[in-house]
């Protein structure tokens, strides 16, 4: 649930036709040092649901840095491999960021007969 929302984009935007075994542990390493030690001494197994935004955030830029690494990067939507290995870490982030899906609804009124 943590982790396959962000393979799944970091895959898509990086363009890589696979997901390698190590494309996965860098989603796995990711989620697991995304706890902070505060919550591992309390017990506490994975990060709260409410940070799902933000843990897919971050595994979708390790897996697209995987991606790179191991040269299966193609690009993808105008930003080429080229590209994807001069970004840094935070831009890295706002990269994902800006090509995460945003759910807006709108809001529903009832009309009271």
């Amino acid at each position: 649930m943590y982790l396959f929302p962000g393979i799944g984009l970091g895959t898509l935007l990086s363009g890589s036709r696979i997901i390698s075994d190590g494309m996965l542990r860098a989603a796995a390493e990711r989620l697991a040092a995304y706890m902070s030690d505060e919550e591992v001494l309390k017990g506490t197994i994975f990060p709260s649901i409410s940070r799902i935004r933000d843990i897919t955030k971050e595994v979708a830029a390790a897996v697209i840095k995987e991606a790179v690494v191991e040269d299966l990067a193609e690009g993808y939507h105008g930003m080429d491999a080229r590209e994807l290995r001069k970004l840094s870490e935070v831009e890295l982030g706002e990269y994902v960021k800006n090509n995460m899906w945003c759910p807006e609804y709108p809001t529903l009124v009832y009309k009271q007969d």
